[in-house]
C-alpha cells in the first residue's frame, strides 16, 4: 500500500509539474503573438516529451542504483543525465518551434541560438532532477533514522529481557535457600515456606513477559516474598506498607520492588543480630510515582559498586524510561538505609 501511495504521488508531481512548466511557455508564446492553433500542438507535445524523458530518466537511476549512492558519486552522473536530457529536447524543440511558430523560421540556427534553448530547457529539467534525488535522500534519510530506532529499540528489548532472566534465577537461589534451613529444623515451617515460593512464582510467570504490571499486583510478589523471609527470620523481621490508594493502579517493572525489598534482607536485615524492619512508602508527587523503602542496616559497596540487585534495577529503568527514572540509595542515619525511585507516569 505505501508502495502504490509513493507511485501515486510521484505521477501526480510529475503531470501536474510539466503541465505548470508547459503553461508557462504556451503563456509567453501567446503574449508575443497571441494565440494559435499549432501552440497547442507544441504545448501537447513537450509535456509528453518532458513526462517521456524523465521518466526513463528515473527508471534508469533507479535500474542502476543510484539513489543509493553517496552525494559525491551521484552529482557527476545527475550532470551528465541533465545534459543528456536537455540535449535530446532541444534537438526536438528547434524543429518543433520552427514548424509550429513561423517566426522562428526566418532565424538562423547559431551556436548563441542553440544555448539559448539549450539554457532555457535545463532550467526546468535541472529543477526536476534536483526536486526529485533531493526527495529521494529525504526518504531515505527518514527510512535510516527509522531503522536505527528500530534497532535501539531491539536491542533495549534484548537488554531488558536479559536483565529480567538474571533477576529470577537469582531470587529463586535465595529463596530456596531460605528454605533449606528449615526443612530440617521445622518441617511444617519450610512446607508452608513452599507455598508461598510457588505463590510467588505462579505470579512471576504471568507477569514474566511484560514489561510493567501495575504497583497493586508487584507489592503481592513482595508480600509473598517476605513471607518466605517472616518464615526463616521469625520475629527478626518487621515489614511495614505504606501505599497511598492512588498509586496502586501505577505500572512498574515486575519484581522491581521485590529485588529491592531481597536487597534489604540480604545485606540489612541478615546482618544484624536482632534483625530489623522495612517500611516501603509509595505516593504521587508531581504527577511522579515516588517509592521509598527504608531499611535497617547500612549502605556500604563494596569497592564502591553497586550489588546486583541495584545496579539490575537501575539498568531496567533506565531501558524502559530513558533518564526520566531516577534511583538513589544511600545511608539515611547511622542504623538505617533509605532506597528512593521516581518514575514518570
Amino acid at each position: 500500500m505505501k508502495s502504490i501511495a509513493k507511485n501515486k504521488l510521484y505521477w501526480i508531481c510529475q503531470i501536474g509539474g510539466w503541465f505548470i512548466f508547459i503553461a508557462m511557455e504556451l503563456s509567453s508564446y501567446v503574449r508575443i503573438d497571441g494565440f494559435k492553433g499549432a501552440l497547442l500542438i507544441n504545448a501537447l507535445v513537450n509535456f509528453i516529451l518532458g513526462i517521456t524523458v524523465t521518466h526513463f530518466y528515473r527508471l534508469f537511476a533507479i535500474k542502476l542504483g543510484w539513489l543509493n549512492y553517496p552525494l559525491y558519486k551521484i552529482i557527476p552522473r545527475v550532470i551528465f543525465s541533465v545534459f543528456v536530457m536537455v540535449s535530446i529536447l532541444t534537438a526536438i524543440n528547434i524543429p518543433l518551434d520552427r514548424y509550429t511558430y513561423p517566426i522562428f523560421q526566418q532565424l538562423d540556427i547559431t551556436f548563441g541560438f542553440l544555448l539559448g534553448y539549450f539554457f532555457n530547457l535545463s532550467k526546468f529539467v535541472l529543477l526536476w532532477t534536483l526536486t526529485y534525488h533531493l526527495f529521494q535522500y529525504w526518504e531515505r534519510s527518514l527510512l535510516i533514522e527509522k531503522e536505527k530506532y528500530q534497532l535501539e529499540a531491539a536491542a533495549k528489548e534484548n537488554a531488558y529481557t536479559n536483565l529480567k532472566n538474571q533477576l529470577n534465577p537469582h531470587f529463586l537461589f535465595n529463596s530456596l535457600n531460605s528454605i533449606r534451613t528449615l526443612v530440617d529444623a521445622n518441617p511444617k515451617l519450610a512446607k508452608d515456606a513452599i507455598y508461598q515460593l510457588s505463590s510467588l512464582l505462579r505470579s512471576s510467570l504471568q507477569t514474566g513477559k511484560q514489561k510493567t504490571i501495575a504497583l497493586k499486583d508487584e507489592l503481592e510478589t513482595v508480600k509473598h516474598y517476605l513471607a518466605i523471609e517472616a518464615i526463616r527470620f521469625d520475629e527478626r523481621l518487621q515489614f511495614t506498607l505504606d501505599i497511598s490508594n492512588d498509586v496502586l493502579d501505577c505500572h512498574v517493572p515486575p519484581m522491581m520492588l521485590q529485588t529491592l525489598v531481597e536487597n534489604c534482607v540480604k545485606h540489612g536485615i541478615s546482618n544484624l543480630k536482632y534483625g530489623g524492619e522495612i517500611l516501603l512508602k509509595a505516593y504521587m508527587e508531581k504527577n511522579q510515582l515516588q517509592i521509598s523503602i527504608i531499611n535497617s542496616g547500612q549502605y556500604m559497596p563494596i569497592h564502591n559498586q553497586e550489588g546486583i540487585g541495584i545496579a539490575n534495577t537501575r539498568e531496567r529503568l533506565k531501558i524502559l524510561y530513558d533518564e526520566k527514572a531516577i534511583i538513589t540509595i544511600g545511608n539515611k542515619n547511622h542504623n538505617h538505609v533509605e532506597t528512593n525511585i521516581t518514575i514518570p507516569l
